[in-house]
């Protein structure tokens, strides 16, 4: 009897896999136009130079981390397992990141002004070499390592005891 509710628990949680992709993989395709939104602003008021300003971009993946851990929490017997919520983080975080990083690499090759800028005034922009795959890759690097990073702190406020 036992087997057969182990059995039961199982296929309710693969049926529920799906939930847990749609609400992860939404959240972080608002998360993205959230973020480009964000820079889109602070480039009308002429501020993508400030760096300390671009930093807010972890809060915007923040709060879709814990908005999507929050749903799918709520969806599967008001707590996830340990993993499955490090899954909810990293879908997140993909799909914020993925679109944010390829519309900053069109960005970039729309405005030279900006890459020229990166060139000059960065550290490490005499190092880059072909300038807009170098920094869509940091772009990429950043955000993801942001997203798995949140993901481990946030995820023991939602996991299942």
């Amino acid at each position: 009897m036992e087997t057969t509710q182990v059995y039961t628990k199982d296929k309710h949680f693969k049926k529920s896999d799906s939930t847990i992709s749609a609400i992860s993989i939404g959240t972080g395709v608002v998360v993205s136009i959230l973020l480009t939104g964000y820079f889109l602003l602070l480039r009308n008021f002429a501020l993508e130079q400030i760096f300390y300003l671009r930093l807010l971009n972890i809060f915007l993946l923040l709060g879709g981390i814990l908005v999507a851990e929050y749903f799918c929490s709520s969806k599967i017997a008001h707590k996830v397992d340990y993993l499955k919520g490090i899954r909810v983080g990293l879908q997140v975080t993909l799909a914020a990141t993925i679109p944010y990083v390829i519309f900053m690499a069109l960005y970039l090759k729309m405005n030279p002004e900006l890459v020229t800028f990166i060139q000059t005034n960065s550290s490490f922009g005499k190092f880059l070499n072909p300038v807009i795959p170098s920094v869509a890759g940091i772009i990429a690097i950043e955000g993801i390592v942001s997203g798995f990073v949140l993901t481990y702190v946030v995820m023991p406020f939602f996991k299942r005891k």
